[in-house]
């Protein structure tokens, strides 16, 4: 597939045909195609009567993942993980870990079946429960799934939640590393 970066439109090979592709005629927007990348489409024309594509849908020739966005997650775990001590006595470490890595495996999936559903042009998982998933301690699993799968990594809207929610994480946790002033003081209120 030929696609110059931020164009509008570029051109795909059907057999010997090539075949030219319009970003509107795109079923999930969600990300600008790349060369190397692979569509499959309808054929349909243009309102000049020429061979164009329609409903297509974009298949990443590979993740988006790579080395630095593990090198990433590292550090975004870092805080989380310094933190743990501060649980002792209170939870069980182990049960921390597990629900964390179940809620993250949870939270990949669910991404993964949106995004099936989005090409499939299905009903969608809604935002709010991917959100959810997230604040219940599987942002981790998001941050991974949105760059392995290459879904919602370029929506603002989402983005700006999922940020938000690991930025609570962040706070948490180094407010534990600190003494756990907000912690207690919640707790102490019957927050928590």
């Amino acid at each position: 597939m030929e696609w110059k970066p931020k164009s509008p439109f570029g051109f795909g090979e059907a057999g010997k045909d090539r075949i030219f592709l319009h970003i509107s005629n795109f079923a999930d927007r969600a990300r600008w195609p790349e060369v190397g990348d692979w569509v499959t489409f309808v054929d349909g024309q243009d309102s000049a009567g020429r061979p164009c594509a329609e409903e297509i849908v974009l298949h990443a020739s590979d993740s988006d993942l790579k080395p630095r966005h593990l090198l990433e997650l590292l550090l975004l775990l870092a805080l989380p993980i310094l933190s743990l001590p501060a649980f002792e006595g209170l939870l069980d470490l182990w049960w921390i870990i597990y629900f964390c890595t179940f809620t993250s495996l949870a939270t990949c999936m669910h991404l993964w079946f949106d995004k099936r559903f989005a090409i499939s042009e299905r009903s969608r998982i809604p935002e709010a429960t991917l959100h959810l998933f997230e604040l219940m301690g599987g942002w981790p699993g998001s941050f991974l799934g949105q760059r392995l799968l290459r879904h919602k990594v370029s929506k603002k809207s989402y983005q700006m939640i999922f940020w938000a929610i690991v930025l609570v994480y962040q706070l948490f946790a180094l407010d534990l590393i600190f003494g756990g002033l907000l912690y207690n003081g919640l707790h102490s209120l019957g927050g928590f």
